[in-house]
């Protein structure tokens, strides 16, 4: 409603109105028939419950097919008015899962919302590997490929729409039980490494015609996460909150590395875990 009444009252051309999402990737656990079609389920439930209803003007065919009466059903105006309703698209991208098939019961339950995916969301592959190395966080390990691909589906199954990178990065533990000390904060290699690969992952993607306009790292300084409050860090800036908030520029070269989009050789890496505070 509120940008029917805008395009129909207020618009302007160089105005950009969207909303952002925030995706984790998806990869088949194997290479059966069966995990592809989980991976696609997942991608559905994933992004596609959010997106394909303002690019469609209605969810995706599997979570029709298997939620059933369960999704509220839109009327024609609804769906007239939701599909095509922005000319941008944030993305909100820190990691990837592989996606295991899970045998459909008639008499399943779903106790969560992502359960009709009917795909398990797998830290480790059937070697027994993470899918990345793990980034300081429980959660987050170090895919970019899992930007590309989501990058690729934006393209090639959603029309290529302008996207922004709008929240990329990594959070280090920061607890009474795991304190992370200052030095080894500003010692920040591994957060270099993975905003550097991702920017590459980026490029890599515009050049085969993903329409990014944007990227936003996550985040320019230690904040309160939604989530995690003060005990995960995730700024290119530390705050020393026992010193009157005050602020510590981390190694300059993040941001300079950023705007080359090249991948650290490992030089690069070894001086800055060699570098002092």
């Amino acid at each position: 409603e509120a940008v029917d009444l805008y395009n129909k009252h207020y618009k302007r051309d160089d105005t950009r109105i969207g909303l952002a999402f925030d995706v984790m990737g998806r990869v088949p656990y194997g290479t059966s028939f069966l995990d592809k079609q989980a991976e696609e389920r997942s991608w559905d439930i994933n992004l596609g419950w959010f997106l394909e209803p303002v690019v469609r003007g209605d969810y995706p065919f599997s979570m029709r097919s298997l939620a059933r009466e369960r999704l509220p059903f839109f009327k024609d105006e609804q769906k007239e008015k939701l599909a095509g309703s922005y000319n941008m698209l944030g993305l909100n991208y820190y990691t990837s899962r592989f996606s295991k098939n899970i045998d459909i019961s008639p008499n399943y339950s779903p106790v969560l919302n992502t359960d009709d995916a009917y795909a398990s969301q797998e830290v480790n592959g059937p070697d027994g590997k993470p899918i990345g190395p793990p980034m300081g966080n429980p959660w987050i390990y170090m895919y970019p490929e899992g930007l590309k691909d989501l990058l690729m589906i934006m393209k090639n199954k959603y029309g290529n729409p302008p996207i922004y990178i709008t929240e990329n990065g990594i959070g280090d533990v920061d607890t009474k039980e795991t304190p992370l000390p200052m030095e080894a904060a500003l010692n920040d290699y591994k957060r270099l490494d993975y905003i550097q690969r991702h920017i590459a992952t980026l490029k890599e993607s515009i050049d085969l015609g993903s329409n990014v306009q944007g990227y936003f790292a996550w985040s320019l300084l230690d904040n309160f996460e939604w989530f995690a409050g003060f005990t995960e860090r995730y700024g290119i800036v530390y705050v020393d909150r026992n010193n009157n908030c005050t602020r510590y520029m981390k190694d300059l070269q993040v941001g300079e590395r950023v705007n080359t989009a090249k991948k650290p050789n490992n030089e690069d890496l070894t001086q800055l875990k060699n570098r002092g505070p």
